[in-house]
Parts: structure tokens; C-alpha cells; sequence
């Protein structure tokens, strides 16, 4: 099936768009030792013509599921490539799942060949036994050492060097280029289908002026994992306008961030907020900063001193909302037309936002009856999302999610949410994490989003604890800056002014580090166990 004019929508017509209008652009990584080096989109490409081959070889058909276990770098990046280009199932797994979410996502994909780092062959040896799908692995050399068990692998580089450079023919674009599984949170991580031709629409509204606004001129360094949503999307659309890419595998501390920022002069990043917190807090040189002109972050609450310490560096940091469901891509903080007199400080309150839906997203607000919400910016309901590009169901889940999830081909994000009638999205709280206290709801994402306003705070999470006399109260859960401190009774002094005074937590545990999900998100079900009798 092709598209209008003969031009297929395919994972194939990207990379070849990059080859054709910006072949000497070059893709930049940071190796295993911290060394820089590139290749360019035209090397990429040959050598994903290569992988085609060198899979064909090894006996994977169409819809043959293709695994990969790696950090972000170039030699995993032709994977995101090639695999979808040869027919074949992409299937990135989460380096940071647990082994038994590896070794269940590997088995419901129904893996043939599974690509693996050098340097995570440790990880995966104790899992050998429990991936018997597997037939075939192969080994990126990233210059890490070697596990035993995978003596008898594949060489990636030898499989290259033995294949022909042949370009394969455009898939359907109704094909499954890849599959995306959720966090796993609650039960077993759930398969997001996405096909060649929801790939390349969200590539192309990753370029919109009103989404990502990916240029030919940007260098785009997404510190998401390729692992998760395919990194946003961000390399593909990278490849549809032929911008400049960066990746830094496994350093992802402040000091790799800078340096990296400074050296490849990145114009375009994207992360977690806890990136953009530990950068701020080492308050790198001016210089980090002077090619860098937007941040997309999502993923939790960003607190406003942030949005605004980025702003007098003269980086624009906008919000995003987003779910593997959609490729990460729902809605984002941009300043419409109409709002754009409006004083410097009120427009930076907008960034605090959620945002607008992006180009080819539809939004709604439903309450627990499935009854249309308002977007008056007060009243309350579960945000629904439908889009171009989305998944309608998940993919042999084995539980009832795709009913309790989809429905009329609406998602049900879960996420509890206002939308003001100019459109802005503001999320309240994740239904799971809304604090019900004496029968007044709570938002978790506003206390800890103000707590990570005192000076004294690097991150906040706040959950909700047992409590006899109004059956629910929130406690923060609280990792200091470098040097600071704070006592309970400064940070509710500090709260009181700027939330409702149930609002403030009654209690306050200061821990060296909040525990974090694979997705690199506060993990909230593990806090509340962990306080709950406390």
C-alpha cells in the first residue's frame, strides 16, 4: 500500500529522505569509554542495507520479532532501521526491566534474534536459560567485555562485513515496523503496536511548527532511551528532515550532559526532568548553553523555578505529555498567538502546562461515567487521547486491558486533568496517585512540583499514607541539594503560601535518592508500601 503520489509512509523513505538531502550529517555518540566519534547518515544507511541483508541471512522472515538490548548509540540506531526495513518486528526491551520483564517481553514477542552490548552481556547471561525463543544472537562490540556465555554469538561488524549493501524494497506501511511495551507497573509490561505508517506520520508531525518543530539545521540529543517510545521518536524524525543526531549511551550524568551540550552544540534536547535537575544544580559555565535553545520535558512534575533558571540561560523548556501508546506524543507547551503579549512572566506559567495537543491528537475530558467534561480550566476528568498515530489496543495482553484501556478508539490515559478553554492541558494527578484526604482530593504533581521550588529541594515524590482520622494524608518524600538542608517545619512553612493548607504534607522522610521506575519515573507503588506503616 502506498500513500498519495506513489510515496509509501515507511521506516525505508525516512532513512532514504536523510541520505538524500543531508547524506554528510552527522550522527554523533560518546563510546563506553567517553570518547567522541560520528558517522554520517549516508554511512548509515549503507550499512543498514547491510543489516537487511545480514538478517535475511540469518533466516528472519516478515513479522519475525528482531530484539534489542543496548544503550543509545549509532550501531543501535541502524537496528531502529533496518530491522522495520527487512519486513521484521523491531522489539527494543528496557535495559532497566527486571529479569523477569526481560525475559517476559522477550518470550511474548516470540524473539528469533535478540542484538545485545557487549557491555550488558553480563546482565543477559543469567537470563540465557529463560529466552528460549532466541535462536540467534548477535553482539554490538561497544567495548565492553564479552560474558562467557556468548562466546558462540554473532559479531555484529563480521555480520556486516559479509552482507551485501542492497537496498530491500519499502515495506506496507501497514506492517508492524516495531513494538513498544509499557512500563509494566502494574502486571506485566503490555505490547504497543506500531506500524511503518504511524511512525512516519508522528515523524512528520514531530517536524510541525506547533510539535517538536524538528529542523534540517537542528543537533537533537535525546537523553531518552531509544528503548522507550523509540526515544520519543526523536531519530526518526531527525532522519525525515536530516538533522544532526547525538547520542551518550550510558552517561547520562550532569558532567556527560555538559560537555556533550557544549561540544556537538546541541540545539534540541529531551529528557526527564531528572536530567535538567542534576544540570541546574551543578550550574555548568555559560558556554554549556550557547547553541541550546529548546528542552522537552515530560515524564513528572517540572517544578517553575526550573522552567524559569533555563529561561534567564536563554533555553526555552517546554512540557510534554505523552504515553508509549502515543509515541510520547500528546501535547506540548507552546505560547498561541493570541497569548503572546501577554507578559513574560505569565507566558512562563503556560510552560508549567501541559500544553496543547500537537497536530494530529485529539484530547478529551470524560468523568467516572463516561460523561463529557468541560475544558472551562476547572473542571476535573480523565483525560482520553486519540491521534494519527496511536494504538487501539495492546497486543495479546492477556488480561483485560484492552477493555478497560480503549474504547470507541479512545485511550484511557489514566491521568486526571483540566483543559482551559484556550486548550491548555494541566494534568492534577495520575488517578492511581490522587490523595483522597477526608473526602478532598489532593494533587500529588502540585505539592511535590512546589516542594522542588524551595531552594533547599533537589526532588520531591509525594504519596498517600494511611491516616485513622482522615483515612488518606500525603507524605513527601524528599532528596536535599548538594550542601542544603531543610527541616519539616521550613518546607510546610515554605507550602503554606502556595497550597492549600490540607494540602501540606503532615510528614517528610529526606532520603539520598528517590527510587525510580525503568521508565526513570518516580516509583510511587514501591513509596507507598515502603511508608505505609510507618
Amino acid at each position: 500500500m502506498t500513500g498519495q503520489g506513489g510515496i509509501g509512509l515507511s521506516v525505508g523513505m525516512l532513512l532514504r529522505r536523510a541520505a538524500t538531502v543531508a547524506p554528510g550529517k552527522q550522527i554523533r555518540e560518546v563510546d563506553l569509554a567517553g570518547r567522541p566519534r560520528g558517522t554520517s547518515w549516508s554511512a548509515l544507511r549503507e550499512r543498514v542495507h547491510r543489516l537487511t541483508d545480514a538478517l535475511r541471512r540469518l533466516g528472519v522472515d516478515h513479522g519475525s520479532a528482531v530484539t534489542t538490548f543496548a544503550w543509545n548509540s549509532t550501531r543501535h540506531l541502524e537496528w531502529f532501521f533496518g530491522v522495520p526495513m527487512a519486513g521484521a518486528v523491531l522489539v527494543p526491551v528496557n535495559v532497566r526491566f527486571s529479569d523477569d520483564q526481560i525475559a517476559w517481553v522477550v518470550a511474548h514477542a516470540d524473539s528469533r534474534v535478540m542484538v545485545v552490548d557487549a557491555s550488558l552481556t553480563g546482565q543477559l547471561a543469567r537470563l540465557l536459560p529463560r529466552l528460549g525463543s532466541v535462536r540467534e544472537f548477535v553482539v554490538i562490540p561497544d567495548g565492553g567485555e564479552v560474558h562467557p556465555a556468548f562466546a558462540d554469538a554473532h559479531s555484529y561488524e563480521r555480520l556486516l562485513a559479509e552482507a551485501d549493501p542492497v537496498e530491500p524494497r519499502d515495506v506496507a506501511e501497514n506492517r508492524t515496523a516495531c513494538l513498544c511495551y509499557t512500563g509494566g507497573t502494574t502486571g506485566h509490561p503490555k505490547a504497543v503496536a506500531h506500524s511503518h505508517r504511524s511512525l512516519a506520520l508522528h515523524s512528520l508531525a514531530m517536524c510541525a511548527a506547533d510539535a517538536f518543530a524538528v529542523r534540517e539545521r537542528d543537533v537533537v540529543f535525546p537523553l531518552t532511551p531509544l528503548f522507550h517510545a523509540t526515544a520519543w521518536g526523536l531519530p526518526y524524525a531527525a532522519a525525515l528532515v536530516g538533522a544532526g543526531l547525538v547520542f551518550t549511551g550510558p552517561h547520562l550524568k550532569p558532567e556527560s550532559i555538559a560537555r556533550t551540550l557544549e561540544r556537538e552544540q546541541v540545539t534540541l534536547s529531551a529528557g526527564v526532568p531528572t536530567f535538567w535537575l542534576a544540570l541546574d544544580e551543578m550550574d555548568p559555565p555559560k558556554e554549556v548553553f550557547a547553541s541550546l535553545e529548546r528542552i522537552v520535558c515530560g515524564g513528572s512534575a517540572i517544578p517553575q523555578g526550573l522552567v524559569h533558571r533555563y529561561a534567564d540561560r536563554g533555553v526555552t523548556m517546554q512540557q510534554g505529555l505523552g504515553m508509549t501508546e502515543n509515541m510520547a506524543t500528546v501535547a506540548l507547551t507552546n505560547i498561541r498567538s493570541g497569548l503572546a503579549t501577554l507578559p513574560p512572566e505569565k507566558q512562563l506559567e503556560l510552560h508549567h502546562t501541559q500544553g496543547l495537543a500537537v497536530p494530529g491528537v485529539e484530547v478529551r475530558l470524560v468523568d467516572d461515567r463516561d460523561r463529557l467534561v468541560p475544558h472551562d480550566g476547572v473542571t476535573q476528568g480523565e483525560l482520553e487521547v486519540r491521534s494519527l498515530w496511536g494504538a487501539t489496543r495492546y497486543e495479546n495482553p492477556g488480561d483485560g486491558a484492552n477493555t478497560e484501556k480503549f474504547h470507541d478508539g479512545w485511550l484511557r490515559s489514566g491521568d486526571i486533568a483540566t483543559i482551559d478553554p484556550d486548550g491548555y492541558i494541566r494534568i492534577t494527578d495520575r488517578s492511581k496517585d490522587l490523595i483522597k484526604s477526608g473526602g478532598e482530593w489532593i494533587s500529588s504533581i502540585a505539592v511535590e512540583s512546589a516542594l522542588m521550588d524551595h531552594p533547599a529541594v533537589l526532588e520531591a515524590a509525594v504519596v498517600a499514607v494511611p491516616d485513622l482520622r482522615w483515612q488518606e494524608r500525603p507524605l513527601a518524600v524528599v532528596v536535599a541539594r548538594s550542601g542544603a538542608t531543610a527541616t519539616p517545619d521550613e518546607l510546610r512553612s515554605f507550602l503554606r503560601g502556595r497550597l492549600p493548607k490540607w494540602w501540606v504534607p503532615d510528614r517528610f522522610e529526606f532520603v539520598p535518592e528517590i527510587t525510580k521506575t525503568a521508565t526513570n519515573k518516580f516509583d510511587k507503588k514501591l513509596l507507598r508500601s515502603r511508608y505505609a506503616d510507618h
